[in-house]
């Protein structure tokens, strides 16, 4: 009578589970033991002398070194989890203009409504120089999403600490006088 893979697979973890508790095979760790329940199937349905317990001690053994190297879906130790890119650091030297306005950096000192109903924003940077924005502008990290006559509003574009890039809203209120 020929019995089926399952019940030979679960006759072989029965076998090693009783000779472990027997304390026969006590050098071998849990670990060891649970990594070679496959191959303790194997050597029950191949006819062999040696017992289940030294086939996956020496099994375990052999499988080890080869999974403790590998190092398949781990992280790198090594590496940072914040990374710092060069999107942080501002250069030198900015573009003239809107072009080279930084978000962070800009005070709201007016908000105007235009002849054509538009509303538009008097900002000032860290030169002292004034800049007349609309909606739409396209700034250094950003851009000018809204403006109401209480603020600015303003997508961000950042880099997240894993590295992604990101926008965010940034709303700047009309600076008190």
């Amino acid at each position: 009578m020929r019995k089926s893979p399952l019940q030979t697979g679960m006759l072989g973890v029965l076998i090693a589970t009783i000779w472990m508790a027997a304390g026969v095979g006590a050098q071998v760790t849990a670990g060891q033991a649970r990594a070679a329940q496959p191959v303790a199937t194997q050597a029950s349905a191949s006819p062999s002398s040696a017992p289940p317990a030294a086939a996956s001690s020496t099994a375990a053994a052999q499988t080890a070194p080869a999974a403790a190297s590998s190092g398949a879906g781990r992280r790198d130790p090594f590496r940072p989890l914040v990374v710092k890119g060069k999107s942080d650091e501002l250069p030198a030297r900015l573009p003239p203009g809107k072009a080279g306005l930084v978000i962070g950096q800009l005070a709201v000192q007016g908000i105007v409504r235009g002849l054509g109903g538009q509303w538009i924003a008097v900002v000032d940077n860290k030169t002292k120089r004034a800049y007349f924005l609309y909606a739409g502008d396209e700034l250094y990290n950003g851009t000018v999403s809204r403006i109401t006559e209480n603020n600015v509003v303003f997508e961000e574009r950042v880099t997240d600490q894993m590295g992604r890039p990101r926008t965010r809203e940034v709303v700047k209120p009309l600076a008190p006088n």
